[in-house]
């Protein structure tokens, strides 16, 4: 649920911030940046929104096509200009680095969402292969792949735990030969990823028949002479890393960077020699032609080649997660959420970012203080982004929140906000800013915050699919989100979603909770078991409206609309009847207003627009461009009422001029 107030002007108003050393609110004044000149018949994109969690570069020999990879966004491809085009593929979620089959640069395997991933065609379609069809409802995290030189179907495949595999064809079928005894540091909670767990994970396969294999793991190096049945560990580690290399000229000569300098080995990994630097080496690369080493640390590159080590400070660039070099000498090197490239080895560098965009989309929230503010949230773990300039420009929030559902000011405390991303409640205390998770547990969607009383909150959990809940559920918490209890009373058993929660404007005793389709994590199937309420805070409930599939509650001047799958529905007399409104049809995806001007979007990619707080409903013009293909979709409209905005998974953010 997006809670929108109706404000006035910014230059009036400030934003509370709250300072960590003295936890006393001062005023911070909202960005002047004036509104954009935006056509009220159309729609146009709303920035760019840049794709983050970039992590991987491959090429095969340094020739396209190139590879770049992100676990939050999936897999992008490139030419010789270095304009990126992003892959389809069924799960964005990457664990691994992309692995490239040794005699073909179009074929390619990745882990994605618990499945091996292949390319036939360079990367412009990807296609799912189960590491075990016995036993399917196994989602293991693949951390490596590696393919031999020597049999390039043969496959060599290591888990995030350990257990190796090894496929003779392709990825087609594959069989588990051993367990690697890897130092696995399991997150907090169950599925949700953090990034910095695999940076280090990389295998290297034999090079010859009955050769040595060899696996780092971000804690040091394992090594394998019998076709990964049984494992050796070759170096410790402290945690943190970089990815083992082999020099391409010697293969036996091996390179792993670490937190406080680098190591390298003349014989596979028997004897190893350190060399400190003063920081940290964050990615690595040898040259095509083996002559050169860069490593990068947070500030610095440092080229050894034979006459040496020279260092570079500043690179000019932000903190890298990983280099490549191509094959006519230019280096490339990802950050976060970029990528750039020098042509005279390191000395100056330029951005080549372009195409690199998130648009998984799924959660829009207008600040209700500040004209032009506006917050976007990425489904599949890129996060927070905010907007100053009315969605001119995005900034990414740093912090990992996925699979984005909600987003809201704290009625109570000052300079506080809450964020629920899939099965975690996270809080900030100075605008968003700088954010920190209280809890996690259940697949979550619906949340709500007293109006009245600090700390008391109320969750919704998600009664099917992974990482679900034993069935849908509210939930309330006293303490900010450090204890819970089960308020559920009167809420029959189901599999749905607690999607949406709203204490009513003017009476708290008054919640209502509306419930979705819950069926699988991407809420295409099932159904929602109507729209309930509360007249105790949240504590029983009663079935207030039998209609499916409640999207969202948004709060008017004068009462509460209902995005549901019968249209768009609204009460003034705290929930207690609700009258259709004329206008959209059947499933409302979202639906906004700050005071009485809304926005709705239908799953038909309909734009709706209400002048009067949701009372009638005018199709708007002109649709969204494209078609809606997930059931998750935002609306905002601005504090001035001036701009409006639409977002879609898959397709990004979309604003118009009102």
């Amino acid at each position: 649920m997006l809670r929108l107030a109706f404000l006035l002007a910014c230059s009036s108003t400030s934003k509370p911030t709250v300072p960590e050393e003295t936890g006393v609110p001062e005023p911070s004044a909202c960005s002047d940046a004036a509104p954009p000149a935006l056509s009220t018949e159309s729609w146009s994109e709303s920035g760019i929104v840049p794709a983050r969690g970039m992590n991987g570069l491959a090429a095969l020999g340094g020739l396209p096509p190139l590879y770049a990879s992100s676990h939050i966004t999936g897999v992008w491809t490139a030419e010789d200009d270095l304009s990126w085009t992003h892959a389809q593929i069924t799960v964005t979620h990457n664990l691994s680095e992309i692995a490239l089959r040794e005699d073909d640069r179009t074929t390619a395997y990745r882990s994605s969402g618990g499945k091996l991933n292949r390319t036939l065609d360079g990367g412009r379609s990807w296609h799912d292969l189960e590491l075990d069809p016995a036993h399917p409802e196994v989602i293991p995290s693949i951390w490596a792949v590696a393919s031999t030189p020597w049999q390039p179907d043969r496959l060599l495949i290591v888990e995030s735990d350990g257990p190796a595999w090894i496929s003779l064809d392709g990825g087609e079928t594959s069989a588990q030969v051993g367990t690697a005894p890897v130092r696995f540091v399991p997150h907090e909670g169950d599925h949700q990823h953090d990034p910095s767990m695999t940076w280090g994970w990389r295998l290297l396969p034999e090079t010859v028949e009955g050769g040595r294999a060899l696996l780092g793991d971000g804690f040091g190096v394992l090594s394998t002479d019998d076709g990964m049945v049984t494992w050796t560990r070759r170096l410790d580690l402290p945690e943190g890393g970089a990815p083992l290399l082999r020099d391409p000229l010697d293969p036996r000569h091996l390179v792993v960077a670490a937190s406080d300098g680098w190591y390298d080995s003349r014989d596979e990994g028997e004897i190893w020699t350190f060399h400190p630097l003063d920081e940290g080496i964050r990615a690595a690369a040898w040259s095509v032609d083996g002559s050169q080493l860069a490593l990068f640390g947070d500030t610095t590159l440092h080229r050894v080649d034979t006459s040496g080590v020279t260092t570079l400070t500043p690179h000019g660039l932000g903190t890298p997660t990983a280099a490549l070099f191509l094959a006519d000498g230019r280096l490339l090197v990802s950050q976060d959420h970029s990528i750039g490239v020098s042509e005279d080895n390191g000395a100056t560098w330029r951005d080549v970012s372009e195409g690199l965009e998130d648009r998984g989309m799924s959660v829009l929230y207008a600040d209700p203080e500040c004209p032009g503010e506006v917050w976007a949230g990425s489904r599949c773990g890129g996060g927070l982004f905010r907007s100053t300039d009315y969605g001119t420009t995005w900034i990414p929030v740093n912090h990992y929140l996925h699979y984005f559902m909600s987003l809201q000011d704290d009625p109570v405390v000052p300079g506080r906000m809450w964020a629920v991303s899939d099965d975690a409640l996270s809080r900030s205390d100075d605008n968003g800013a700088t954010w920190r998770r209280v809890h996690q547990r259940w697949h979550y969607h619906g949340f709500s915050a007293h109006p009245e009383r600090a700390d008391e909150l109320l969750m919704g959990s998600v009664g099917s699919g992974l990482w679900a809940d034993e069935q849908m559920r509210v939930y309330r918490s006293t303490d900010a989100g450090t204890t819970w209890t089960d308020v559920s009373e009167g809420l029959p058993e189901s599999d749905a979603s607690a999607h949406a929660l709203l204490y009513w404007p003017d009476d708290p005793s008054v919640v209502l909770l509306g419930t979705y389709r819950g069926g699988d994590v991407s809420h295409l199937s099932g159904v929602g078991i109507g729209l309930w309420r509360s007249e105790d805070e949240g504590t029983s409930w009663s079935l207030a409206l039998d209609v499916p599939d409640i999207a969202m509650l948004t709060a008017t001047p004068d009462g509460v609309v209902a995005a549901t799958g019968d249209g768009i529905y609204r009460s003034v007399d705290s929930g207690l009847t609700w009258t259709r409104a004329a206008g959209p049809e059947g499933l409302v995806l979202a639906v906004g207003f700050t005071g009485t001007t809304g926005l709705a979007l239908t799953w038909e990619r309909e734009v709706w627009l209400s002048r009067d707080a949701g009372v009638s409903w005018v199709r708007h013009s002109t649709d969204i461009p494209r078609a809606p293909e997930t059931p998750l979709a935002g609306v905002a409209v601005d504090t001035g009422g001036t701009v409006g905005w639409v977002t879609i998974y898959g397709e990004g953010v979309y604003r118009i001029g009102l």
